[in-house]
């Protein structure tokens, strides 16, 4: 089939980097408050606060389990269930995420007070001195662990809603005020008890960036109900979770991970190693600032695109967030080999102390832990982007190889013969080993029937088949009549029913009109709509895509003083079986369905 107009991903582009930027900002909010807490520690409190710190990671992960499971779980089960216009289960798939987080988190507020001061003594090992920190941190965390919950799923959930801005808005609101309340807390507690400050900046940040559910529960570009009954909405949860179980054994096995690393650095590593160990293990908190955002977009754009089966979309977003992410992890490795001495200086650890404590050189440790992050930044894409098309192998197996089984094996071993240097060392082999694994399990997939679609992406080879049209067409008025000429004919070769694709060209000719003329008009040139046309089962399923001003035309009224007048809306209702409209990842949808039987 010869078609004069190709799709082109200019729509897509553009909703990418208006996804891009709040994506980042909300990210690098996030991931700065992570980082805030080694470099406020480091300089306030001192190497063995960060020390303490850095020995309570497990436990920082444990509680952040059901937010980060559910939150992501939610964001790409409702940014699927919008893409195919069923609003109702994307809002109550919103309700059951925030009632899961919230009593999945109870649980850990009897552990922390109960079990506290055991678990950081056996944390702390050989450095029993910094057990009481670590007992105040990891105990104020448990206590505030619903708060978390709800907060990382209600930050996930919003940019599959149409509000990334929102999104971003949470985290920078969270963590402003949870890095300025932590440096208060340091300077004004006595540093006995500063540590229960430090951990309790964290849930108070959170509460504080709950205030954007105002603007959500007003926003008129929301496209989930919130009235909609919660009643029924338990029979989500299987499919919630397994969106979200990649992330979810993420975190689980983040915890196992540090645990395990942990247990090596507190029985292996002697003098001023443990405050060369903390801060390499919140080294990947700076690839993380910059690159998650990035990566981040996946969830819930990929799986709006997955939902329409706009699989020419998520090539586009897919290149471009490789790209991004990777060239900005190559840059992050130049600077931190070049410079590395900057990094002690961020985390408040002395170079000199360093050094005269050590049989190394700690410059060259921090050198060849830098080699890991390019296959980090890979690793982490795996892990984005086969949720987002819900398929969870690679993903789950990539977790599993890093964070659970060979990975922390490897590097306790390595630890145990090298010291800190083989930290370094285990990482790069637990991060190239991962990688490798997951193309091959790929491939072998493939191989097996178990997997189908075009290359690693695993999706469909041809956008445009002998029963789908996948196009974009100019805004421009004066084509508009070749371009529904073409649309007919492009019908016609799917349905071979001239009546429906006559039906289907006026209906689609009344949309396209409306959008030149009034949606572009406040708009720039080089503007496209795209169009996508499939054969149904009874009939041909037209989805008109647009940038353009949001507008529904399914609740247009004739008035008599509006900007847009709509004189063909009847016209479609008479002749469209369906007539739907979405405003999806922040551009108008319209969905007509024309019966073949006219």
């Amino acid at each position: 089939m010869n078609t004069t107009y190709r799709r082109n991903d200019k729509i897509i582009r553009r909703k990418f980097y208006q996804y891009l930027i709040p994506t980042v900002l909300m990210v690098l909010a996030m991931q700065f408050g992570s980082l805030a807490d080694a470099i406020v520690i480091g300089n306030f409190l001192g190497d063995s606060a960060l020390s303490a710190a850095s020995l309570a990671l497990p436990v920082v992960f444990l509680v952040e389990i059901p937010g980060m499971m559910v939150g992501v779980g939610a964001s790409i089960v409702a940014a699927n269930y919008i893409g195919k216009r069923l609003v109702k289960e994307a809002s109550k798939t919103f309700k059951l995420a925030m009632f899961l987080s919230f009593v999945a988190s109870l649980i850990f507020i009897p552990i922390g007070a109960l079990a506290g001061d055991a678990v950081s003594k056996l944390f702390a090992g050989s450095f029993q001195e910094l057990a009481p920190m670590i007992s105040q941190y990891i105990q104020v965390y448990a206590y505030q662990a619903p708060i978390l919950g709800i907060g990382i799923t209600l930050a996930y959930f919003l940019p599959s809603d149409n509000h990334p801005q929102l999104g971003a808005a949470f985290f920078i609101i969270a963590n402003v005020v949870h890095v300025g309340t932590e440096i208060l807390f340091c300077i004004f507690l006595d540093p006995s008890v500063a540590m229960w400050g430090v951990a309790a900046s964290t849930g108070i940040g959170m509460l504080a960036g709950m205030l954007v559910l105002i603007p959500y529960i007003k926003s008129k570009r929301r496209v989930v109900n919130l009235k909609t009954p919660f009643k029924g909405s338990f029979k989500l949860t299987s499919e919630l979770l397994k969106a979200g179980s990649s992330t979810g054994a993420l975190t689980l096995l983040s915890f196992v991970y540090y645990l395990v690393l942990n247990i090596a650095a507190t029985s292996y590593l002697q003098g001023m190693e443990m405050p060369l160990y903390a801060m390499l293990t919140n080294f990947s908190f700076v690839i993380d600032i910059f690159v998650i955002g990035v990566l981040q977009i996946m969830p819930s754009v990929v799986s709006s695109l997955f939902g329409e089966k706009d699989y020419f979309g998520i090539r586009s977003i897919c290149r471009r967030v490789l790209l991004i992410s990777m060239g900005i992890t190559l840059v992050l490795t130049i600077i931190s080999m070049a410079f590395p001495e900057l990094f002690f200086s961020m985390f408040g650890v002395d170079l000199a102390t360093i050094r005269d404590g050590m049989s190394i050189d700690p410059l060259m440790v921090v050198r060849i832990y830098c080699l890991s992050f390019l296959v980090y930044t890979a690793n982490k894409y795996v892990v984005y982007y086969y949720p987002s098309i819900f398929v969870n192998g690679p993903a789950v197996l990539s977790n599993v190889f890093r964070m659970g089984l060979i990975g922390p094996v490897t590097i306790f071993f390595l630890m145990m013969a090298l010291g800190v240097n083989g930290f370094s060392y285990g990482v790069i082999i637990m991060e190239a080993g991962a990688l490798l694994l997951v193309i091959l399990f790929i491939l072998i997939m493939k191989k097996l029937g178990r997997y189908s679609g075009k290359g690693l992406l695993l999706l469909p080879a041809n956008e445009t088949s002998g029963v789908q049209i996948d196009l974009s067409i100019p805004a421009k008025t004066d084509e508009v009549s070749k371009i529904v000429e073409e649309l007919q004919r492009y019908a016609y070769e799917i349905s071979q029913n001239e009546t429906a694709s006559a039906m289907l060209a006026l209906a689609s000719e009344e949309i396209i009109t409306n959008t030149i003329s009034y949606g572009y008009k406040h708009h720039g040139p080089s503007r496209y709509i795209d169009v996508n046309i499939t054969k149904t089962e009874e009939g041909l399923l037209v989805r008109i895509r647009d940038d353009g001003i949001a507008f529904d035309p399914t609740e247009y009224q004739p008035g008599d003083e509006e900007e847009m007048k709509f004189h063909g809306i009847e016209v479609i209702r008479k002749v469209a079986k369906d007539f739907k409209y979405l405003r999806v990842l922040n551009t108008n949808n319209t969905i007509m369905e024309i019966s073949l039987q006219q």
